[in-house]
């Protein structure tokens, strides 16, 4: 019935594809927002001191950019695209494959609220300070979608949903993607001491 319609009016399925991953971005800027101002503290990644791990937009998240050419563009660009994709795929994968890309940013996004309300409650009964390294912050958020993915493949399997089929892909997927930029990160001293310097806006550094 929602597939029906939404594929009756494909401009419906460009505007919340486009409105995910505008929601996506500024959630991310929210975040930092929150980590400078109360939680940065308690708090900071290293080699470089980011929450963003898409090497593409960390600039962007450090400068705290509301517009971002690039993500704008390819915003635009998926969101026109993908509901033109779906009148050329079988008719049998369009709910997988709508679940699927709504899968990526909704997990993304859940993601985002999570933290964002950490931060808040974090203002007070918090004390100490955690410095983790880019490579384990990956892998631990790597976990956290293939925690979520599982879920999703139990709830899917029970419910017989194909949209929350795509959305479990589209989980594994983003546990896979992460995992893959763990590896690209810089690796961690063998001796595992706590770094000197952190890199801060990818230009200067703090003792």
């Amino acid at each position: 019935m929602v597939l029906k319609f939404l594929m009756n009016y494909p401009f419906v399925i460009g505007l919340v594809t486009i409105l995910l991953m505008l929601s996506d971005y500024f959630l991310t800027l929210i975040q930092e927002k929150e980590r400078r101002a109360h939680y940065a503290k308690h708090y900071q990644s290293y080699p470089i001191n980011t929450i963003e791990g898409n090497p593409a937009f960390q600039e962007s998240v450090s400068k705290l950019k509301i517009l971002n050419p690039k993500h704008l563009i390819a915003t635009l660009v998926i969101g026109i695209g993908i509901p033109f994709f779906l009148f050329f795929i079988p008719a049998i994968f369009r709910e997988i494959f709508l679940g699927y890309v709504w899968g990526l940013f909704l997990i993304v996004i859940t993601q985002h609220l999570s933290n964002l309300i950490g931060y808040r409650v974090s203002r007070k009964g918090v004390h100490g300070k955690l410095l983790l390294h880019q490579r384990t912050g990956l892998l631990i958020q790597s976990g956290r979608y293939l925690s979520t993915a599982l879920f999703l493949l139990i709830l899917s399997i029970l419910s017989e949903s194909q949209i929350i089929y795509g959305v479990t892909i589209a989980g594994f997927t983003s546990a896979l993607r992460l995992f893959i930029l763990s590896k690209k990160a810089a690796p961690i001293e063998k001796d595992n001491l706590p770094p000197k310097n952190i890199i801060v806006d990818n230009l200067n550094t703090i003792e």
